[in-house]
């Protein structure tokens, strides 16, 4: 049969049956020496049909190739266990990724129902834990290479993006009026068991008091913090530790800055 036939027969194309002439593969029966068109039998039928299954299961060109000029069974059988292998290795590859997306959907969704901005909320928080260099910055550009280079020390996919895990830390300098950069030290949230590193830091648990605010800007004072030291004389709460300002919504979810969104957290206690 011609090679038109042939393609047409396998559901391929004429190309890809000269591609595996070329690359020795699958070669004509007979070629004319007069118009070099190609011939097949009816062999070379039944050989196309066990490459395209081949490639079904993942096989590459090359492996293929070794399979067809040096085949056995038992090399048959240790081909077919590697694939088999790396099958399973996507597999478990692919299961970790969905985990991640269910979290990361499952947080986007949280954000339609969070506290009005501006709204106090008391908190009682777990210990957590987060890695940082545990110096300020000087500067969003600055912090951004600080949070790129902490974000290297994750194993992670995708940690960052769709994540409430950034932020930057300080002390009370944070709710003082200022046109400045305040100088707070970056951080990204992980898990207790996530990373060993000398790094990593606890996040004390207790009682925090939780604002989320317009904005996009880590180190900056916003007028909406008033609030916050307005409620803890109001309670008279006092400052317990570190404050931390974390991004919420931020570029990697929006391109509009009307939608993004800040998160405060202030660590209190009673006087």
């Amino acid at each position: 049969m011609s090679i038109t036939q042939l393609a047409k027969l396998r559901n391929l194309t004429s190309e890809t049956l000269r591609y595996y002439d070329r690359i020795n593969l699958i070669k004509p029966n007979y070629v004319d020496p007069n118009t070099k068109y190609r011939y097949y039998s009816i062999l070379q039928y039944e050989e196309l049909g066990t490459v395209k299954e081949l490639r079904q299961l993942g096989m590459c060109i090359n492996d293929i190739t070794s399979y067809f000029n040096d085949r056995n069974f038992k090399k048959s059988i240790e081909i077919f266990e590697k694939y088999q292998e790396t099958l399973h290795s996507e597999i478990r590859e692919k299961i970790e990724l969905e985990k991640v997306l269910n979290k990361k959907v499952e947080f986007l969704k949280q954000l339609d129902s969070l506290s009005p901005v501006n709204t106090i909320t008391e908190l009682t928080l777990p210990d957590r834990y987060m890695i940082t260099f545990d110096k300020p910055t000087g500067g969003p550009h600055e912090l951004a290479l600080a949070v790129t280079e902490l974000e290297s020390h994750l194993n992670e996919i995708a940690p960052i993006v769709a994540s409430d895990r950034v932020g930057a830390y300080g002390n009370d300098l944070i709710l003082d009026e200022s046109k400045d950069y305040i100088p707070l030290s970056p951080f990204i949230f992980i898990e207790d068991d996530d990373i060993q590193s000398s790094l990593k830091k606890l996040v004390p648990g207790g009682l925090y008091l939780s604002m989320y605010y317009d904005g996009d800007e880590l180190e900056r004072y916003h007028p909406s913090f008033d609030f916050i030291k307005e409620y803890m004389s109001e309670h008279n709460l006092c400052l317990n530790g570190d404050i931390y300002q974390i991004f919420k919504i931020d570029v990697t979810l929006t391109s509009y800055l009307n939608e993004t969104l800040m998160e405060i957290q202030v660590p209190v206690k009673k006087i």
